[in-house]
């Protein structure tokens, strides 16, 4: 099953490299139960371009199943492969492989639990996709998103350039890419504006809740929750040790996983579990303890 299985109606599968192991697994089961599946690693020819074949798979399949982990909600492709498929009208159908805090985009959306048992998901997703009204809900998707006006994108990047100078276009058009709603995106912009006084006069320009109201001004502890404190310079110290493994969206991941976890120890566990192999996370921690 090559190419045709995403361009002639099938579904494209969306996962982290992490993830692979599974991913294939999963795509080779839905497969022997009649499920259309594309699948880089199964279908993409040693003569093709793997990113063109990719963005070709992706805007001619009918929907998307993608595997959600912690890997998967830190990858920019991920996010990318999710944000054209709704904008498009097509079928997102989640699947867990772990416990995870789920993007904005898809908490809405109904999703199989993996990670409570493998043949049960399986099933449950072939029985899905195969739903003679899969259509016309992949139809409908957009609608229950709102889409973010190309003036409001400008407009944030017009207001953040003057505080953060000229790397707000390209935290603005990361922000865009996760952001369902215009409140939303501001709510994400407004997290990488540390000067409280800049926070407050974006915050009034758009409307947006001031976050530091909420979690402490800058500088302050942020209390995780069930105890104790991280610390705003332990994020960030973190987020520098994350920067070589996940790029520029380190800060953000760093920042999210500093207010779900109980303990400092957690926190960099937490960190940790998003970096591909064991050898990089050996060195995150090294990097932690300024080795």
């Amino acid at each position: 099953m090559g190419e045709g299985a995403a361009a002639s109606g099938g579904y494209f599968l969306s996962y982290s490299r992490s993830d692979e192991r599974f991913a294939l697994r999963f795509a080779k089961d839905l497969r022997s139960r009649g499920v259309a599946m594309w699948v880089d690693q199964l279908d993409i020819r040693p003569s093709e371009h793997w990113d063109r074949a990719i963005e070709k798979a992706v805007r001619d399949c009918r929907g998307l199943v993608v595997i959600v982990s912690p890997r998967s909600v830190a990858s920019d492709n991920v996010a990318d492969e999710i944000s054209y498929a709704i904008e498009n009208g097509k079928t997102v159908l989640p699947v867990m492989i772990e416990k995870c805090s789920l993007p904005l985009r898809i908490t809405r959306m109904h999703l199989i639990d993996a990670s409570a048992g493998y043949e049960r998901a399986v099933q449950q997703c072939a029985a899905e996709l195969q739903r003679p009204d899969s259509a016309a809900r992949a139809k409908a998707a957009p609608e229950a998103t709102a889409q973010l006006q190309p003036e409001a994108i400008a407009t944030a990047k017009r207001q953040l350039t003057k505080i953060l100078g000229p790397i707000a276009n390209i935290i603005v058009d990361k922000a865009a890419r996760r952001a369902s709603t215009t409140g939303e995106l501001r709510s994400i912009l407004i997290q990488h504006i540390e000067d409280p006084d800049s926070r407050a006069r974006f915050a009034a320009q758009n409307g947006a809740p001031d976050s530091s109201s909420a979690t402490g001004k800058v500088g302050e502890p942020t209390l995780a929750p069930g105890g104790g404190p991280i610390g705003h310079v332990q994020v960030e110290a973190a987020a520098h040790a994350l920067l070589p493994y996940l790029g520029p969206i380190a800060p953000i991941v760093a920042k999210r996983e500093s207010r779900a976890a109980q303990s400092i120890d957690e926190f960099h566990q937490r960190l940790a579990n998003l970096i591909h192999n064991e050898r990089d996370q050996a060195a995150f921690f090294k990097s932690l303890k300024g080795g």
